[in-house]
């Protein structure tokens, strides 16, 4: 099985070369794992306090954060590495203070993995959510690293628990602390004889009560704003902005509006949309700008702070399976959320449309009545709102588990 997983990885690997001629991502994902030995040989010394994270992309991260920064502030002489699988991961975060090097994981043939391991000989290993890579496993355990998987998920349909997943099932087993997002999860991996497994919840629940007690102040966008009831459509894709668009232009309130995708082709789709009632935040300098009904955010990096003015939001990437974007975030500004209908397997939206704080749609008709209420009923705005950040505040109790763990054995 170990042959066929190494020639399945550096088969796909070859295949994707050509699309570098037409995909900015998988060029940047072919390019920039050429310089990840380079950048470890450069700034990680393997005789050094060193621990490894892996996340997947932004999101993942986004898990990572609280820990990584915790960690830096309680444990001596450590360094960190956080490494990438996807580019916008990594094209995002690539200047991130709190860690020592971030780079690309290189794919995960055996010669990477051990040249990686050698590079880098951490003394922890922390795997965000279901990224995990059999070869990097097998040689963390050579190396007598300790590894942790954290914020994971899993589900009896996963392929590793099939009649085929054997061979990956034994790398799970190699893995030294499981902290899962649920109770299933715990229940599955004991059935395979994986008892080290802790419920911990989601670290993003730390990371967002960080960016509320913040309080960062955006003085465009209270501006903007004017003290109006305020709504947020955040990280939309085409098919949410299908979906809302008629609601915003058929009211008065403020909207903004920040796609999840800061291309010139989606800011133009949107300025067609709504036209002269709209106004891009990097123009917003004029009186006249201000007064307008739509502002459309094309940048990045500022929505999850922006969150704190909105009076009820929309997230996006509800309309296609496994792409629900981040609730959290506007949840902890004690804000009622609504998503499409594709939400199953994000666990947090599944609770919260249970306790209703959060509100699915199906189409442009649901969201318009939806929408229309949460104007008109302000009592109603901030139940649901309270039910969000009291989710948030609960579950965030259990993340102590993860750091207090990792110091454990970091010191």
């Amino acid at each position: 099985m170990k042959l066929i997983y190494e020639i399945f990885i550096i088969t796909i690997n070859a295949l994707s070369i050509p699309f570098r001629l037409f995909s900015k991502k998988v060029n940047l994902f072919h390019q920039g794992r050429k310089d990840t030995f380079r950048i470890l040989k450069k700034e990680i010394n393997p005789n050094e306090k060193n621990i490894w994270f892996h996340v997947s992309s932004l999101g993942e991260f986004e898990i990572a954060r609280p820990i990584i920064e915790e960690l830096k502030s309680k444990v001596n002489n450590l360094k960190i590495l956080v490494t990438f699988f996807s580019p916008s991961g990594y094209e995002n975060v690539k200047n991130y203070k709190h860690a020592d090097s971030i780079t690309y994981l290189p794919v995960d043939s055996s010669n990477n993995s051990k040249k990686f391991i050698k590079y880098v000989n951490p003394k922890v290993a922390v795997i965000i959510k279901n990224d995990l890579w059999p070869n990097y496993i097998s040689e963390l355990k050579d190396n007598n690293s300790i590894i942790y998987s954290v914020s994971s998920k899993f589900k009896q349909a996963n392929f590793y628990f099939g009649i085929f997943g054997k061979w990956f099932l034994n790398r799970l087993k190699m893995i030294d602390f499981f902290f899962v997002q649920d109770n299933n999860s715990k229940l599955i991996l004991s059935k395979y004889s994986i008892q080290n497994v802790v419920k911990s919840g989601d670290s993003r629940f730390t990371s967002v009560i960080k960016t509320l007690n913040e309080n960062k102040r955006i003085d465009s966008i209270e501006k903007f704003i004017d003290n109006n009831k305020c709504f947020i459509a955040g990280s939309v894709w085409t098919r949410d902005i299908k979906i809302i668009k008629e609601s915003i232009r058929n009211n008065n309130i403020k909207s903004i509006i920040a796609p999840h995708e800061v291309s010139q082709k989606q800011i133009n789709e949107l300025e067609n949309i709504f036209e002269d009632s709209c106004v891009k935040l990097s123009c917003l300098i004029k009186e006249e700008d201000f007064q307008k009904k739509v502002l459309i955010v094309d940048s990045i990096g500022q929505l999850k702070h922006m969150y704190k003015y909105a009076n009820f939001c929309y997230v996006g990437g509800g309309f296609s399976k496994n792409s629900l974007h981040n609730i959290l975030e506007p949840s902890v500004f004690s804000c009622p959320v609504i998503i499409g209908n594709l939400y199953y397997g994000f666990k947090e939206a599944e609770d919260l449309i249970d306790l209703g704080g959060v509100l699915s749609i199906k189409n442009s008709v649901e969201f318009s009545k939806v929408f229309s209420e949460l104007c008109l009923r302000e009592e109603k705005e901030k139940k649901l709102g309270k039910i969000n950040s009291d989710y948030v505040y609960e579950n965030e109790k259990n993340n102590r588990k993860v750091i207090d763990s990792l110091i454990k054995n970091l010191n």
